[in-house]
């Protein structure tokens, strides 16, 4: 199972929450004359993830982080208590979606506002994850169990799903009744959508996603190295962060060659489909392998085990072919041939709105 990340030191994330208020605050009255000049955010166009190719990219950036947030409020907002768990699986979406669109843009924003925006998103994102991870592996096992239905009969794992779900079914339970929880994140994606209209990227055009593209697409490969090489739970679940990375940042620069683009985001949507699968088999496996008692006999727990084992071998394999096929050309190559495209068919100078 994969380590779990250290929660940031108290000072820290003191200075950092403190940040995003100060910075909310700052960016309200640009927020209301970017918003008089926009479209409304009703507009189902101004909320796709996806730069246009007469848009000036800061403002661009802009919407498309506005449509996130906006989408992410209004689903977690009108949730009832029986949508609640899609509504906050749909909401952890959106905001690694963000933290895409943030290591993308990274250089043009500046640290200081990464960093702010990086950490308010990840904060979020955590308050978020006990029910949604819960759930995971009610699916994963049933999956799994369908799968190889002639090697897992069903009271095999009759336990072992009886006290997943006890637990998915506690967290949700759990998180409806804690209004405070809910509400802090509202509060959270309501200012993060006013900072995000106080955004300032310098230079703008492709340079100002030239640098974090090559990074992206760097860490990917590297990662996909370590995992070929090494193919601990830590290493796949790292190299799947990196593709998923990848994925949004190719969905954001489409425009700049649609065709080619859009292969390459289906070939890392699927390696990361993979990776995702194989890191759920992990966290179950880990979970069956620490609690015996969800077993009748230790037979029973190692036909399990064998399975799942079997299962990863075979996703790890296919994902890590695929891969190479990803990752196949120089980090400076595969940026280039994506500005050769972005020159040819954005708008030769973009107006920002408030030109």
């Amino acid at each position: 199972m994969a380590k779990p990340r250290t929660p940031p030191p108290a000072g820290k994330a003191a200075a950092a929450a403190a940040g995003v208020a100060l910075a909310a605050a700052a960016a309200a009255g640009g927020k209301l004359a970017h918003d008089r000049r926009s479209k409304p955010a009703t507009d189902g166009s101004q909320r796709t993830y996806r730069l246009r190719g007469d848009e000036h990219v800061p403002d661009g950036i802009r919407r498309i982080a506005r449509g996130q947030l906006v989408n992410a409020h209004e689903r977690l907002d009108g949730a009832s208590k029986h949508t609640l768990g899609e509504a906050v699986h749909d909401t952890r979406k959106r905001l690694k979606r963000l933290r895409a669109c943030l290591r993308l843009t990274r250089d043009a924003l500046g640290e200081e506002t990464y960093d702010r925006e990086n950490t308010a998103f990840r904060m979020a994102g955590r308050r978020l994850s006990g029910a949604r991870d819960a759930q995971v592996l009610v699916e994963t096992l049933d999956a799994q169990t369908k799968h190889f239905a002639d090697e897992l009969p069903r009271a095999v794992t009759e336990k072992l799903r009886a006290r997943l779900h006890d637990e998915h079914e506690q967290a949700i339970a759990a998180m409806r009744d804690d209004d405070a929880t809910i509400a802090a994140t509202l509060g959270e994606l309501e200012g993060a959508r006013t900072r995000a209209a106080g955004w300032t990227l310098d230079p703008d055009g492709f340079a100002a996603l030239k640098p974090g593209l090559r990074r992206i697409y760097r860490r990917g490969r590297k990662r996909i190295r370590a995992a070929r090489a090494d193919t601990t739970t830590e290493n796949l679940h790292e190299a799947r962060k990196r593709v998923k990375d990848l994925w949004h940042a190719t969905q954001i620069v489409r425009p700049a060659a649609p065709k080619k683009l859009k292969k390459v985001s289906r070939r890392a949507h699927d390696v990361a489909d993979l990776l995702g699968d194989d890191h759920d088999l992990a966290v179950l496996r880990d979970y069956a392998e620490t609690h015996p008692q969800c077993f009748d006999d230790e037979l029973s727990r190692r036909a399990l085990l064998a399975v799942l084992d079997r299962r990863r071998d075979a996703l790890q394999r296919k994902a890590l072919k695929r891969a190479r096929k990803l990752y196949a050309r120089p980090p400076k190559r595969f940026v280039a041939s994506i500005e050769r495209g972005w020159r040819k068919r954005a708008a030769t100078r973009p107006q920002p709105l408030a030109g």
